[in-house]
């Protein structure tokens, strides 16, 4: 009897726990949903101090620094930062044979002077191969990618990121609209062209 008592206040105890870990946790996505949406709008706000363009900063970075993987503008602080992967050693080497890395700086600097970091720890190397993985999967350059987005969708495009989806490669591809928002496109990285219909955030 007193065993059975027992195992029903655990029970009791334990669906308790769980609830408060659920509403915990339901919070804090929300918390966390917040704040992503307020530093998205706080980095659309800023985008037109930028001194360079997307394409600039791709066309800079790989002047000496291989070809481009990646590129986004993006706020570091109070900083509107412009950051570029590249793969130094081409598109013809894989992850493990490259050196992958990340030139970032102010974007709002009359010249952008980026810092340069090669990519030694697991996060940023597992994220920097996949990025190289989706380039070697496409004839397509960055440049390219940014072209075609803007034939497709008014504004600035901030940020183009390849992805391996289903054995096929795709770019992940951000627009800053003329009204303020921001459009996302998924584009077909043969065909250039928008996989899905465009979803627009709201500011």
């Amino acid at each position: 009897m007193a065993g059975r008592l027992y195992f029903t206040k655990f029970t009791k105890l334990i669906a308790v726990v769980f609830t408060i870990f659920c509403a915990m946790l339901i919070s804090y996505n929300s918390v966390l949903g917040q704040h992503q949406e307020t530093d998205a709008s706080v980095l659309l706000g800023r985008l037109k101090e930028s001194k360079l363009s997307l394409v600039d900063g791709i066309r800079q970075a790989e002047k000496a620094n291989g070809p481009a993987i990646s590129a986004k503008f993006e706020m570091k602080g109070d900083k509107l930062m412009l950051s570029v992967y590249t793969a130094k050693d081409g598109l013809g080497k894989d992850s493990e044979h490259n050196t992958l890395m990340e030139l970032i700086g102010d974007a709002t600097q009359v010249q952008w002077t980026p810092e340069t970091e090669v990519f030694e720890d697991k996060p940023h190397i597992a994220r920097s191969a996949m990025h190289l993985t989706a380039m070697q999967l496409t004839k397509m350059s960055l440049v390219d990618v940014v072209k075609r987005a803007s034939t497709q969708q008014q504004g600035t495009v901030y940020s183009v990121i390849p992805a391996v989806r289903d054995s096929k490669s795709v770019f992940d591809v951000t627009v800053a609209t003329p009204d303020g928002k921001s459009a996302h496109l998924t584009l077909d990285a043969t065909t250039g062209k928008a996989m899905k219909e465009r979803a627009t955030a709201r500011r």
